[in-house]
């Protein structure tokens, strides 16, 4: 049985010039190549209020910035019973205003996705 702060999929990816790191979901645990971690509920939900604050059910579809070189680029395909996100950049990411100054949500996601799965995840 599903449980109700789990996200239905959760997938994402984050390819730069030194690796490629892919962080799932296979029911309640996360898995990073060989690490897989089971966030309590209470980590769940403290994850689900930093992705609003950063607003990212309001991310676009696609970010690019056009550079000689591709410096990363990173996919994020969270699937819940009552609304998704699928967003993807390249070398660019969603921002939004935080006291008078422009913040990047796309780091504070990295941010609140290491605190969910207890993992550094070096992006």
């Amino acid at each position: 049985m599903q449980k109700d702060y789990l996200p239905r999929e959760m997938i994402i990816n984050y390819t730069d010039n030194q690796d490629t790191r892919r962080i799932t979901l296979e029911y309640d645990t996360l898995h990073l190549q060989d690490k897989e971690y089971t966030p309590s509920r209470g980590e769940w939900e403290e994850f689900w209020e930093k992705l609003e604050e950063i607003g990212i059910w309001d991310w676009e579809e696609n970010y690019e910035k056009c550079t000689m070189v591709e410096d990363y680029h990173w996919e994020v395909t969270i699937l819940t019973n009552s609304i998704n996100i699928y967003s993807q950049g390249c070398n660019d990411g969603p921002v939004h205003m935080v006291k008078g100054e422009f913040k990047s949500s796309l780091d504070e996601f990295w941010d609140a996705l290491e605190d969910l799965c207890g993992w550094r995840i070096d992006y």
